[in-house]
């Protein structure tokens, strides 16, 4: 899928997850997490050239732009990517070498990904700029490696597909849809995904669920859209 469509979809589904903790989360932890999920949803194409974050224009921003992004996107190139790239290629040779929806489009790639990700904002911010980790950067993180794995979830839509297991298999989980052709079915997994972030967002304050279960209804509501959206987009070998 494009930029654009990992963002929207990315974000509608964080907002469904988030939906049930709208009214009692902290605003700034609010943000954090929106935030990580936003960089999460474009950096594992860090491994292609013409990705969406090496450029400063928001996907479909309409001239806005966003200088906060190429700064991701090279730095998790440089910095990220190519680092953990190298045990890859000592280990399986040349089906470890960087490209295109390889080790960044992979679980293993992606929690790796994340946890280097946190090392270096550790290191710049404790001992650089005497910065004490808190809560912040943890959900920061957390969005981020939700945005991650939700770029993968999208990409197994395609006919391009992606290997989850890499470099165990290299098997990978494909769909039916084919990215730039105009499918409108992911804006229709975008669309479905924010109608039941309102309709959760909604349905605490009016009591329709109970208290003890109404923070995981979001968890749950996003699971068995995305297990819907997986069916529709034909996944198959």
């Amino acid at each position: 899928m494009n930029g654009n469509e990992h963002i929207t979809i990315s974000l509608a589904t964080a907002a469904a997850v988030l939906a049930p903790w709208l009214w009692s989360i902290h605003p700034a932890w609010l943000i954090a997490s929106l935030f990580g999920v936003f960089i999460g949803a474009l950096a594992p194409d860090a491994d292609a050239n013409d990705s969406a974050i090496f450029h400063t224009r928001v996907p479909g921003g309409r001239g806005k732009r966003l200088v906060i992004l190429p700064v991701f996107g090279y730095g998790i190139r440089y910095l990220i990517y190519y680092p953990i790239s190298l045990p890859f290629i000592l280990l399986c040779g040349e089906r470890g070498m960087p490209r295109h929806r390889g080790v960044l489009h992979s679980l293993i790639g992606v929690v790796l990904m994340t946890a280097l990700l946190g090392f270096y904002a550790w290191v710049i911010g404790a001992i650089v700029f005497a910065i004490p980790w808190d809560m912040g950067f943890t959900i920061f993180l957390l969005g981020f490696l939700g945005g991650a794995i939700g770029h993968l979830l999208e990409d197994s839509c395609t006919k391009s597909g992606v290997a989850w297991l890499f470099p165990l298999s290299d098997h990978r989980t494909r769909g039916k849809i084919v990215t730039g052709s105009g499918d409108q079915r992911p804006a229709i997994y975008a669309g479905a995904m924010c109608a039941a972030a309102f309709g959760l967002a909604a349905a605490g304050p009016a009591g329709l669920v109970p208290a003890d279960l109404y923070p995981w209804t979001g968890v749950v509501a996003a699971c068995i859209l995305w297990l819907l959206f997986l069916i529709t987009a034909r996944i198959g070998r």
